[in-house]
């Protein structure tokens, strides 16, 4: 007897994820499984046709499809059919996924915490309660793409809710909505990091009233970014290189703004005050935690992988680790300004203030300008006929983008301020909502897959062979998954209805104070 057939015989777990894995391939024929059980050499093995994955026929965009409430191993995510990938995502290492996954968290977020004035017994449960949410959510929306196989939300979304023959126009008109959502929020966040760059700079420069100089700030601030934005895509050099320098200028922000809150020296920052009427202190730190891009990353952070071997996967390529790991350093970076807004300083900034810490706005500008080039280049492509794409020696579609970015941190502060609260819930609904609204649709609404056992599994039951050891070993970890199911679903329900609910307060004040 070989060390398998004794590893199967007492009901070892992963030699039988490796038969499954190895011996029947999900997209083998049923006659090609009949062979397997009729020879007598697999005769310990045949328990792997005892299980045959029966899809919708309606399912052909994702012919495999993956349960998201399994164990979610790494050893897993290295079986091609487990696989998700897509020929134009580019490759990552773990770091620069870490890295990116990190990044927008110490954003402007972060940034207008000191002054939010939240007393520490809402704001470091809030800060913490949303950290935790947004892990969560950050990890609904992985196994979603997991289970529909799908390396972009708009792909997850099409998959959900315009799969299927006969829904061409369908998936057209769902397409454009989860292109126009995605690329709108990216661009309105460019929009408000540029037009908050600039802000922060007129106070120490001359003419800060001067309609002309904001204009011609904007104008510069905005070429200076075409090199950066065409790059081609996250892996570019370039944007690793402004990423780290947007990182190392935060913890320098945060350094100063530690000394400055010590020494008891008061800062100032307009921007807060331009801001929409729902942006208050709770609403701030949810915003904080909020993230545009998660599906690309981990795609990246897949084609990243070595070809299938049977090595155990290094746990610094875990896409579950990365993503926990970076929120809770980014709870750990924005700890301390949450202190900070629960003891502001009251005095006139302009009393004493050292002409040394005129850098900290210097610095907001610098770590919002550097965040401005990795939004337009993961923004979905304008709908540009290929004629006139192909006439021009340069990215047509990023150059609009680069200009309706500047056009529009250019616009009065009353619609400036109805812009930042769109962004607001947006941001709020693409973080925390949406990912629990495409849980349940797959779930709880999509037809799930079906296991059948066939006549061949019912012979060698009677046999006493070990097929009815593996059964039995099939149908308790079905229960496990299925009290592990119940909890994820509670997370869900408490976060859809939550985030339902605090959606419709917030059209409602907003609309209020417009």
């Amino acid at each position: 007897m070989t060390e398998t057939e004794r590893k199967l015989l007492t009901g070892d777990v992963a030699a039988i994820r490796l038969v499954h894995s190895t011996l029947i391939p999900l997209k083998c024929s049923m006659s090609s499984i009949s062979s397997h059980v009729s020879s007598p050499r697999l005769t310990p093995l045949d328990s792997s046709a005892a299980l045959i994955l029966v899809h919708d026929e309606d399912d052909h965009g994702s012919p495999f499809h993956l349960n998201s409430d399994d164990d979610d191993d790494d050893d897993d995510d290295r079986i091609p059919q487990f696989d998700v990938r897509r020929p134009s995502t580019p490759p990552l290492s773990p770091t620069l996924v870490f890295l990116y996954l990190l990044v927008p968290y110490l954003k402007l977020g972060a940034m207008f915490l000191p002054h939010t004035e939240t007393p520490l017994k809402y704001g470091l449960p809030s800060s913490l309660a949303f950290a935790v949410l947004a892990a969560f959510a950050r990890h609904l929306l992985y196994m979603i793409s997991r289970y529909t196989r799908a390396a972009e939300l708009e792909d997850v979304i099409l998959d959900l809710f315009a799969r299927g023959r006969g829904k061409e126009r369908r998936r057209s008109i769902v397409r454009n909505i989860a292109r126009a959502g995605t690329g709108g929020l990216r661009v309105l966040l460019a929009t408000v990091y540029l037009r908050e760059s600039v802000h922060l700079l007129l106070p120490i420069l001359p003419n800060e009233a001067s309609k002309a100089f904001q204009l011609g700030l904007t104008a510069i601030f905005a070429v200076a970014l075409i090199p950066l934005s065409f790059a081609q895509s996250l892996a570019s050099k370039r944007i690793v290189y402004t990423t780290w320098l947007s990182l190392a200028t935060y913890l320098i922000w945060l350094a100063c703004v530690t000394y400055a809150y010590v020494q008891r020296i008061p800062l100032e920052n307009a921007g807060w005050l331009r801001m929409g009427a729902f942006w208050q202190g709770p609403v701030t730190i949810a915003f904080a935690f909020t993230s545009s891009s998660t599906l690309s990353l981990y795609t990246s952070l897949r084609c990243s992988y070595q070809p299938v071997s049977t090595a155990k996967t290094s746990k610094t390529r875990s896409f579950k680790l990365l993503s926990v790991s970076s929120v809770v350093l980014a709870f750990l970076l924005t700890l301390p300004l949450v202190i900070f807004s629960a003891n502001p300083i009251v005095e006139e900034p302009s009393l004493l203030q050292p002409s040394g810490l005129a850098i900290i706005p210097v610095l907001n500008t610098v770590t919002l300008l550097l965040s401005i080039p990795s939004l337009i280049i993961s923004t979905p492509s304008l709908p540009i006929h290929e004629r006139i794409r192909h006439s021009v020696p340069f990215s047509l579609s990023k150059t609009i983008l680069l200009i309706l970015v500047a056009g529009l941190s250019l616009v009065p502060t009353s619609v400036s301020a109805i812009l930042s609260d769109i962004l607001l819930l947006s941001a709020l609904t693409s973080t925390y909502f949406l990912p629990a609204l495409l849980h349940v649709v797959a779930h709880f609404f999509e037809r799930p897959l079906t296991i059948l056992t066939p006549h061949t599994a019912q012979t060698f039951e009677d046999r006493g062979g070990p097929d009815e050891l593996l059964l039995r070993k099939e149908r308790a970890l079905q229960r496990k998954q299925f009290r592990r199911r119940i909890l994820w679903d509670l997370g869900v329900w408490l976060l859809l209805l939550g985030g339902g609910a605090g959606f419709v307060m917030a059209i409602g004040r907003v609309a209020g104070s417009w």
